[in-house]
């Protein structure tokens, strides 16, 4: 049987360090698998299965113990190191934005492609009046 007491231990430090930061977080230690930490991207009003998460595990490399939360060299910091809970708290706070914003842009051509499906059949005067309901948006229209 594996310990797994020295990754659950970072685990549960960061835990304890991204509460105090405003953010909710759970460890999971699974009988077969590997513990790993899990934040909340979504704000609080969403919720069900595709809720979206960041994953955040402690792994050893060499001699350092350091927290992974993703592929690459920026989403890596030593579990000594003073400021790593602020660095993911950054990361899951950038992760947030890019996820509000995808959801506007969504949002913004879902009301687009409802002022085109109203345009289909509506004359010239009607249509200006219509692409005027949807700010920022601007609708060309050629005759056939």
């Amino acid at each position: 049987m594996r310990d797994v007491g020295a990754e659950a231990g970072h685990l549960i430090r960061l835990a304890g360090e991204l509460h105090d930061l405003g953010l909710d977080s759970v460890v999971r230690l699974p009988p077969h698998h590997e513990p790993s930490m899990e934040i909340p991207l979504a704000d609080d009003t969403a919720s069900g299965p595709a809720m979206a998460r960041m994953r955040v595990t402690a792994t050893r490399r060499r001699r350092t113990w350091i927290f992974t939360w993703g592929r690459g060299r920026r989403r890596r910091v030593p579990t000594a190191a003073p400021d790593a809970a602020r660095r993911i708290a950054a990361a899951v706070h950038a992760v947030r934005a890019a996820h509000t914003a995808q959801r506007a842009v969504a949002a913004e051509a879902a009301q687009v492609t409802k002022a085109a499906k109203t345009l289909s059949g509506v004359g010239n005067t009607q249509m200006i009046y219509a692409a005027q309901a949807v700010p920022g948006v601007r609708v060309f229209w050629r005759a056939r």
